[in-house]
């Protein structure tokens, strides 16, 4: 089936949080659910990363980029990577404009080499040694500069890849977790006055309220807490955490201190429970700090996610 035509002002609106919920919900439902929709958002959020990178954006844009979509860790490491590409690309453009101008000058000393005498030849024949010397540097340099603009596409690609496969285990866990909460219903009525019915959210490096596919936490009625698992990257190698969960608009409403890690499926997460009564429908943020032996504390993560209630 052939996809609709995409608006590239939408989603370049999209990516700098310029449209309302119900806008921002239909674009991230089209995505999701049209391959091509996906590709052309991806294409969009690359250019505006190219932009921003070059200073093209304007003053407004660019604030918008700096306080939407520079929460995202991964899409961190893509701008960090664009601002990379982009210093090699001008080394080796100086680069070669610097052999350009000495081939240049060569070639007017060739010239004139004629109709100088024996003395003055020896002297030319001796600079121009130093300029061909000069030049097979800088072509060398050169050189090597394309070796690194290779490796930077690899690492690139890397990442696409990695994060790709951060979104299936997404859709798996969200999957999971349906399964559980629809199983909590059907426990004996007996258990249901000791153990509280539960809402689960998994929430994974990487992804955000800003990125194509937003963690929804879905409250019934009868659900008394939230279980949110914040799942951890190698490099997140504390004692302890601490989670501070805010509303969107920097409204703090709990905070967790000496939080420790549990290895699950493979990996190590932090795990909390959140009642339900404190949890409004809408858009929150999950800030996780790690906790150092001195005490001092280092941000790990922001995670950002949507409460709806049935």
């Amino acid at each position: 089936m052939r996809s609709e035509r995409v608006d590239e002002t939408l989603l370049a609106k999209y990516l700098l949080g310029n449209l309302t919920d119900d806008e921002q919900v239909r674009v991230e439902d089209r995505a999701f659910a049209d391959p091509d929709y996906l590709g052309a958002l991806e294409a969009a959020e690359a250019d505006l990363i190219d932009a921003y990178v070059s200073g093209q954006l304007a003053e407004s844009d660019r604030r918008g980029f700096e306080r939407q979509f520079l929460t995202s860790a991964a899409r961190r490491t893509k701008v960090e990577f664009a601002k990379a590409l982009a210093k090699v690309a001008a080394e080796s453009m100086r680069a070669e404009s610097v052999v350009a101008r000495h081939r240049s000058g060569l070639e007017i000393l060739v010239s004139a080499f004629r109709r100088w005498n024996p003395a003055l030849q020896f002297a030319a024949g001796l600079a121009a040694l130093i300029c061909v010397a000069g030049a097979s540097w800088l072509i060398v340099e050169n050189a090597e500069m394309r070796s690194r603009v290779a490796v930077l596409e690899a690492e690139r690609r890397n990442l696409e890849i990695r994060e790709q496969g951060v979104r299936r285990q997404l859709s798996e866990e969200q999957s999971r977790a349906g399964s559980l909460a629809a199983q909590l219903p059907q426990r004996p009525s007996s258990d249901a006055t000791h153990v509280p019915s539960l809402a689960s959210l998994i929430l994974l490096p990487g992804l955000s309220r800003a990125e194509t596919h937003v963690e929804q936490l879905v409250l019934s009625p009868s659900v008394q807490l939230a279980h949110i698992e914040i799942q951890l990257e190698a490099r997140d190698d504390y004692p302890r955490f601490r989670a501070e969960l805010r509303t969107r608009s920097g409204e703090d409403l709990l905070v967790r201190s000496n939080l420790s890690k549990h290895r699950t499926a493979g990996s190590y997460s932090v795990v909390l429970d959140v009642p339900a009564s404190v949890l409004a429908p809408g858009d929150y943020e999950m800030a996780l700090k790690g906790i150092l032996n001195d005490q001092s504390v280092q941000d790990v993560g922001y995670y950002y996610f949507r409460v709806l209630k049935h």
